[in-house]
């Protein structure tokens, strides 16, 4: 068992919410975890990577207006180097999120940054660790929490919070008491084949809170991936996406002849990474706009979130669309790999 003190800040990526912000803030952190054995390929890959359940509880400087947040999330610790005392991790966690006071419109107007009690929690990590008695560690390091509805519901500016950490953890077996297989040779070799993937996903977002009308969303993913090792491939990618919120703003502010359905297609090209922790995949992708009639997100956007590599064609994907900071919607995706 771990317990970790976080003192940080709530990076105001946008200016409409800077003035929700008016103090530094707390947090802590509980997590359990257990060191992998080597049973699976990818624990040997990742050299042994610990997995864990996290509790994470958190002030946001404004109790009034945005409450406070609580995440409960899976995660994998993941080793950045080889040593026994002192060692470097990566916390990758992704799970639920409980904003405790969002928007409402007669009680909390002035919340523009969330809209909604349930919400995505992605947690990110880089710490260290030093042992100091076979049983006890200390932890420290620097962390990025994100909250966000995906658009379900706005407002949704999100929450970025950034933090530094310091803690104790405490172990049953002492340091190490896994024994480590000899070097696998197995680990070495890989398919670098090239791939074709195509993932065709919807969702759902909204655009104004005053009506609450939610809209579908579309999208076709088309990319040729290209893996460079166990842990890691490349991609080049092009992208159709069909948002039926962008026919109601043209239809309100005269953008674009909504008469022409075809008018809201955008079609987008985009260069991607895929980090493969056995059949799941972390993407973290950027794409450019060069067919869009709707300007107002700017010319580029942004795809991250989990795909699962269900068998040796079928593909489950739910990612998150963003236009940098700023959550388009969620993408529920369904897709064959050849």
């Amino acid at each position: 068992m771990t317990a970790n003190a976080h003192f940080g800040i709530i990076i105001a990526h946008n200016p409409n919410m800077a003035y929700l912000i008016k103090s530094h803030i707390g947090a802590g952190e509980l997590t359990l975890a257990r060191k992998t054995t080597g049973e699976k390929k990818w624990e040997r890959i990742y050299k042994y990577p610990e997995k864990g359940l996290g509790l994470y509880m958190a002030t946001l400087g404004n109790p009034e207006q945005l409450g406070q947040a609580i995440g409960f999330f899976p995660f994998i610790n993941f080793p950045l180097n080889p040593g026994r005392k002192f060692k470097l991790f990566v916390r990758a966690g992704d799970g639920l999120g409980i904003i405790t006071n969002p928007y409402e419109r007669t009680k909390n107007h002035k919340n523009n940054i969330n809209g909604t009690y349930i919400n995505e929690f992605i947690y990110l990590r880089l710490y260290s660790i030093y042992h100091v008695s076979k049983r006890v560690r200390m932890e420290t390091g620097i962390g990025l929490t994100h909250l966000s509805n995906g658009n379900w519901a706005v407002p949704n500016l999100g929450i970025n919070i950034a933090t530094l950490n310091m803690g104790l953890s405490f172990h049953k077996s002492g340091l190490e008491q896994i024994k480590q297989r000899r070097i696998d040779t197995t680990l070495l070799r890989f398919d670098r084949k090239p791939f074709v993937t195509v993932i065709g996903s919807g969702g759902v977002n909204e655009t104004n809170y005053r009506n609450g009308k939610k809209y579908g969303t579309f999208a076709l993913a088309m990319a040729v991936w290209k893996p460079v090792s166990q842990k890691s491939r490349f991609c080049i990618g092009h992208d159709l996406f069909y948002d039926m919120s962008y026919l109601a703003k043209a239809e309100e502010r005269g953008t674009f002849d909504t008469s022409k359905k075809l008018n809201n297609l955008q079609a987008g090209v985009r260069l991607g990474y895929e980090m493969v922790v056995g059949k799941v995949a972390m993407p973290i992708e950027m794409g450019y706009y060069y067919h869009t009639k709707t300007t107002v997100n700017g010319p580029l956007y942004h795809r991250v979130g989990l795909r699962f590599y269900m068998t040796e064609h079928l593909i489950l994907a739910y990612t998150l669309k963003t236009h940098w900071a700023t959550a388009q919607n969620i993408e529920f995706g369904v897709g064959y790999k050849f």
